[in-house]
């Protein structure tokens, strides 16, 4: 296994989770328009989201990247311990950090292990607007404020470099370091490279980590006002053999409800995974089973295939919990 890919739906209700700043007296959703359609879509941004992951991997008891000014090239810059041998943040979401390095100057850079482009929505968005009011206490000058907000079913997409996670460059991302697994090998221009590996229970406590904060993930702008749970209905989670995501945005729903509930888009989803099979380990798809319809659809596209296993979603987060690195 080199990677773990996550995609995961979720219906949001009323909510403006990502902002983009103000026009004027609005404050408006993050959007982007779709060049083929012309329609505008609803995004939270992938910063926003590994904001929020962080905050849920403090809630589960972990310890984060204290985050300090420091002045680089005569400007203050925000920046993070640089240390992902002691802090998982820093480890899965990276840094670029100039630091003293045995007495010399130097640039300390991680690559994120777990790569996102946020959240997308499967629908356009329609315009909707929540009014508020900023009361003058005089009771003069009482002023009237707009909120755009959105129901809309969101895509969340995740890759995780299971091969680096709680693996280190030595001169590249950390100094050099006591106390840890060393390996050596060849970078691909040929030059020796040595890198600092995690003990293997470490690494999968981390995985476990990032996982189970992606399947509760919660968190967005305005919750006050706008509140909402932002947890997945469905997720796919494909162990890949090479680092190819294959999901992509063949997880989708279709347009309309039948008896309130969900209908998948069963055969865009198999026919992507059929494309990618070979570069498949094994895949799970956990779903609260009581919002789709066509549950029995996608158990029997996938009931030939013994690397793919349909779950509720208790049974996924609960079959993370068990994961083992070489799996």
């Amino acid at each position: 296994m080199k990677a773990i890919e996550i995609v995961t739906l979720t219906k949001v209700e009323g909510a403006n989770l990502n902002s983009n700043g103000t026009e004027g007296v609005i404050s408006v959703l993050k959007k982007v328009r779709d060049p083929v359609d012309g329609r505008e879509y609803v995004r939270i941004s992938g910063q926003s989201v590994k904001y929020h992951l962080r905050q849920i991997l403090k809630e589960l008891g972990w310890e984060l990247s204290q985050i300090v000014p420091r002045a680089e090239g005569g400007q203050k810059v925000i920046v993070s311990q640089g240390e992902p041998h002691r802090y998982i943040d820093d480890d899965l979401f990276g840094y670029m950090i100039a630091k003293k390095v045995e007495g010399k100057n130097a640039t300390l850079r991680r690559t994120a292990v777990v790569r996102t482009n946020g959240m997308m929505s499967i629908f356009p968005y329609q315009e909707d607007r929540d009014f508020g009011v900023r009361y003058d206490p005089t009771g003069d000058q009482h002023n009237i404020y707009e909120t755009e907000i959105t129901t809309n079913v969101m895509r969340g997409n995740f890759f995780i470099e299971v091969d680096r996670l709680g693996v280190f460059k030595e001169g590249l991302e950390v100094p050099r370091l006591e106390g840890l697994e060393v390996r050596r090998e060849r970078d691909p221009t040929g030059n020796e490279v040595t890198l600092y590996v995690l003990p293997k229970e470490e690494r999968e406590r981390r995985l476990r980590a990032i996982i189970r904060a992606i399947l509760e993930y919660h968190g967005g702008a305005k919750l006050s006002n706008f509140f909402t749970k932002v947890y997945p209905e469905i997720a796919v989670v494909v162990f890949l053999r090479r680092k190819i995501p294959v999901v992509g945005d063949a997880l989708r729903v279709k347009e309309g409800y039948v008896d309130g509930k969900f209908v998948l888009d069963v055969e865009r989803l198999k026919e992507t995974l059929e494309a990618f099979r070979d570069n498949i380990e094994k895949a799970y798809i956990g779903l609260f089973e009581s919002r789709f319809a066509n549950v029995e659809e996608l158990k029997e596209a996938f009931k030939d295939w013994d690397n793919v296993k349909i779950v509720s979603m208790k049974e996924l987060k609960e079959e993370m919990e068990k994961i083992k690195l070489g799996e």
